[in-house]
C-alpha cells in the first residue's frame, strides 16, 4: 500500500472507527482461512487460559500493511522474502490477571532496585503499565507471567502460517487499553502523513 493510499484510507474513518474495524473480530491478513485462524487461536488461548477473543494478532500481519508512523503503508514482509528481513508477528493478549501478575513482579523488582535496564527503559516500562500494556520483552525472566507468555508464544509459532516468524507479544489489562494504544498510534501516523 502506498503512503497516499494509506492516507486516503485513514481519511475515510475516525481513529476509533478504523481501530474497531481492523482489530477485534477480524481474521488477520496472514491467515488464509477462518478455520485455520480459529484453530490457531483456540490452541494458543487454551495455553494461556484466556478466551479466544482475548488473543488478537495486530500490526501488519493483521492488515497486510504497516500502520506504524515509522514505516507507513509498508507491506507485510514474508519469511521467504528476498531481503531476508521478515516482518514480526505482533500478538495482543488481553488478560487482567496476567497483566496484574506481571505488574506486581515488575513493581517488586523496581522497588528492590533489581529490575535492571537504564532509567529511560524503566520509565518506558512505567509509562506502558500506566497505559495498560506490558511488552513480553519487559517481563522479568523466570517468573510465572514470563513463563506463561513464552510457552504460549512457542505454541503460537509452531503452526503455519506463523512458523518462521519472530513473534512479539504485549499483555493488556483490558480491551480498552489495546484500543487506546492503537488509537494513539494512529494519531501519530496521521501527524506523520500530514502535508
Amino acid at each position: 500500500m502506498t503512503v497516499e493510499e494509506l492516507a486516503a484510507l485513514l481519511a475515510s474513518h475516525t481513529d476509533a472507527e478504523f481501530v474497531d474495524a481492523q482489530l477485534p473480530d477480524r481474521r488477520p491478513w496472514i491467515f488464509n482461512g477462518d478455520a485455520q485462524y480459529e484453530g490457531w487461536r483456540s490452541r494458543v488461548s487454551d495455553a494461556l487460559g484466556v478466551q479466544e477473543q482475548d488473543l488478537i494478532i495486530v500490526g501488519s500481519a493483521a492488515t497486510g500493511y504497516s500502520l506504524s508512523p515509522l514505516k507507513p503503508g509498508r507491506p507485510f514482509r514474508h519469511a521467504v522474502a528476498p531481503s531476508g528481513s521478515a516482518s514480526d508477528i505482533d500478538i495482543a493478549i488481553i488478560d487482567s490477571d496476567l497483566f496484574i501478575m506481571a505488574w506486581n513482579e515488575i513493581l517488586r523488582r523496581d522497588r528492590m532496585r533489581t529490575l535492571g535496564g537504564t532509567e529511560d527503559s524503566r520509565d518506558k516500562i512505567r509509562f506502558d503499565i500506566y497505559h495498560g500494556g506490558i511488552g513480553q520483552q519487559t517481563l522479568p525472566r523466570n517468573t510465572e507471567p514470563a513463563r506463561a507468555v513464552r510457552s504460549a508464544m512457542a505454541i503460537a509459532g509452531r503452526s503455519p502460517p506463523l512458523r518462521g516468524y519472530q513473534l512479539r507479544s504485549r499483555v493488556y489489562r483490558r480491551m480498552e487499553d489495546l484500543r487506546s494504544y492503537h488509537i494513539s498510534s494512529l494519531r501519530q501516523l496521521r501527524a506523520q502523513l500530514a502535508p
